[in-house]
Parts: structure tokens; C-alpha cells; sequence
């Protein structure tokens, strides 16, 4: 049995969509493993991230940290200037400074390597990155992290804290679709590794393809929001939820960020299980009718088994076939084969809405 990824799926239809330009079969040379769709997802993470204002970022702003090896990423982003305008402030990292927040400095407390605009887009950072590496002999402790260099107040810029080797790690498990249906994404299951994490917040927000953000509400796992999702399928890009959560340990702050990728997913076409088969010389034709809710391209993979005695089947052939529907129709899938037998019948059938890349919801065997 062979487990597909969300992005495996994804990666799968976006090549297949450039593969279908028009109609076309495709034979495989060797049957094909059933193909399971992973309806879950598990995510981690031992970081969080933060929006604050220049003058935020003057006065300082609170960093908790769990490890005794960070890393502090502060970059501009992107504000509206005489409303036509695009205006980045640059970063000094000289000017920037991460203190015990009590004001006392601690022994073995300190930032062990700043890093520059250049050097950090040298790494691969190309937003106007600046960085403090942080090394220090205490794993829980609030650190104040402040600029002194002038910013206008009303520029906005992201913090980044990757906390290596902490055992704060938020562990989140996730459905990979949601129902167009549905008003509400509900996670598996929200916990730290370690057990003595108290959880005493989490705020949720949903970003669109569009990059959009829609309002939603956050209630025992439960994410709630007040609108349908517009976007169906993959074809512009993933829904992405974004949580915010805050917890306890020893009486001291513990902050992680996380974001779930998932599809809206919807039924625009269904299979209808009244298919039939026709022999031909060196084929076997199975013409299988397809409902289609929404036009587009589909295409349908399935393997062909046979049987003499209506009780043991053999796998013949696998094949892939593409075809464009603009009303309720038919596939007519040609397998090549060897050998004749009594009964025919469908296994491992997967349908792909190629229009809007979505994997549809199909009986395996017809």
C-alpha cells in the first residue's frame, strides 16, 4: 500500500495537469499500488514568530525563551507610505541588544554572534534580515529584546525565535482536507512533548491562496469561521491556518507558532458504479459514466483484475486516462491485454479533478 503526502498529491496533479493538455491514456508498464490518500497530518514546532512596531521594538518587547541555544531573526516588513508608496526601514543589528529582562545580567547570558543585512542575505535571507544568535546557561528565561536606533513608529517588523534543541516542541495533528461544506476545522490533537506544559492560550487566524486573512474563532480545537472558503482544490495554493500559543512551565513563558496546511475540498464530479465492459481484439474497453457537479478536466486511474471462477482475481493492467467534461459523460478506458477472462472488474481507482487539483472521494474498488 503506497501513503501520498498532501504535497506528493499536489506535486502529483500539478504534473499531471501539464501532462493532460488534451485527451490521453497512459498504460503503465507494471500494475500500480493502491494509492491511499493520508487524510492526517502531524506538524511540530520548537519556534514563534511576532509582529511589532518600531516603537515596540524602541521600548523593547519580551522574548521567553526555552533553550540554551536561540536564534532571533528580526526583519522589516513591507508598510503603505503616502498611501502609494512601499517603505522598508533598515535594520542596524548594532543597535539591537537582548538583556535578561530583569535588567541583571546574568552570567553566560549574552548574544554570541550578530549577524549583518549582508551576511544574512548571503544565508539565503533576502527581506532585510538582521540576527542574534543566543547562547546562554539558562534554558527557561524572558530576555528583553530592544533597539536603539530610530524608527518610525508605525513600522512593522517580524521577530522570529527558533529555539534549537528546546523541549518545548508543540505537536499538532490536523486533517489534510476540509469540506466546502463545512464552517469549522477542527485539529486531532494540540500538546507539548513535554507534559509539564501548561497550555494557557491559543488564537487562530486563516490565511486564503490570496494571502488573504479571514476572521476565525478558536474553542476546544475547534477553529470556527463566519464565511464559506471561496478556493477549491490546490489549483491557487493551500489554505493555511496560523496558531498562536502561549503555556506555562516552572512558572515561566512559553511561546510557539505553527501553521497547517489543508485543501478545501468538494465533490465536482462522482463515479457512477453502473460501468460496463467491451472486448475487443487485444482490448478490454471499460466505460465508466462520471457525474459531473462542476466542468473541467478529470482524469481517472484504475487497475483491471480478472477472474475465471468469480472468486480470484488477477491483476491485468493499470491505466491513466485524461479527458475534459463539460456535462455528465463517459470514460472509455482501453486496457491492453494478453489473456481473456470470464469477469472483469475495476480496483484501486483513484479520480483527480485536474482543473482545480483535487483528489476526489472514490470507492477504491466498482
Amino acid at each position: 500500500m503506497k501513503n501520498i503526502t498532501l504535497l506528493t498529491f499536489v506535486c502529483g496533479l500539478t504534473f499531471a495537469a501539464n501532462t493532460f493538455a488534451n485527451d490521453i491514456v497512459f498504460q503503465f508498464k507494471q500494475i500500480q499500488p493502491e494509492i491511499k490518500k493520508q487524510l492526517e497530518q502531524s506538524v511540530s514546532s520548537n519556534e514563534y514568530w511576532l509582529t511589532v512596531t518600531g516603537k515596540e521594538l524602541q521600548n523593547g518587547i519580551d522574548l521567553p525563551l526555552s533553550a540554551s541555544n536561540s536564534f532571533v531573526r528580526v526583519a522589516p516588513k513591507l508598510i503603505e507610505k503616502n498611501a502609494t508608496q512601499t517603505y522598508i526601514e533598515p535594520l542596524n543589528v548594532n543597535a539591537l541588544t537582548l538583556l535578561p529582562k530583569d535588567g541583571v545580567m546574568t552570567k553566560g547570558t549574552f548574544a554570541e554572534q550578530v549577524f549583518a543585512q549582508k551576511e544574512m542575505n548571503d544565508a539565503g535571507f533576502s527581506d532585510g534580515s538582521v540576527a542574534l544568535k543566543v547562547k546562554s546557561n539558562k534554558a527557561l528565561q524572558t530576555l528583553l529584546l530592544q533597539t536603539k536606533q530610530y524608527l518610525p513608529d508605525d513600522a512593522r517588523y517580524l521577530v522570529h525565535v527558533k529555539e534549537k534543541d528546546s523541549h518545548a516542541i508543540l505537536n499538532v495533528n490536523a486533517p489534510n482536507e476540509l469540506s466546502n461544506e463545512t464552517n469549522g476545522f477542527e485539529l486531532t490533537s494540540l500538546a507539548f512533548t513535554d507534559q509539564n506544559i501548561k497550555v494557557t492560550g491559543i488564537s487562530a487566524r486563516l490565511k486564503s491562496p490570496m494571502q488573504r486573512i479571514i476572521d476565525v474563532g478558536i474553542t476546544n480545537n475547534l477553529i470556527s469561521f463566519n464565511e464559506q472558503l471561496a478556493y477549491v482544490g490546490a489549483i491557487n495554493g493551500l489554505y493555511e491556518i496560523e496558531l498562536q500559543v502561549e503555556g506555562t512551565l516552572a512558572n515561566s513563558p512559553v511561546k510557539r507558532s505553527i501553521k497547517i496546511p489543508f485543501v478545501n475540498v468538494k465533490q465536482t464530479a462522482k463515479i457512477d458504479a453502473n460501468y460496463s465492459f467491451t472486448e475487443l481484439a487485444n482490448t478490454i474497453n471499460a466505460s465508466v459514466p462520471l457525474t459531473i457537479n462542476e466542468p473541467g478536466k478529470f482524469s481517472i486511474q484504475a487497475t483491471l483484475q480478472g477472474s475465471n471462477d468469480g472468486k480470484h482475481f488477477n491483476a491485468i493492467a493499470t491505466v491513466e486516462m485524461a479527458k475534459m467534461f463539460n456535462s455528465d459523460g463517459n470514460f472509455n478506458i482501453p486496457f491492453n491485454v494478453q489473456s481473456r477472462y470470464r469477469e472483469y472488474r475495476l480496483t484501486n481507482v483513484v479520480l483527480k479533478d485536474h482543473s482545480r487539483l483535487l483528489v476526489l472521494n472514490t470507492p477504491k474498488a466498482l
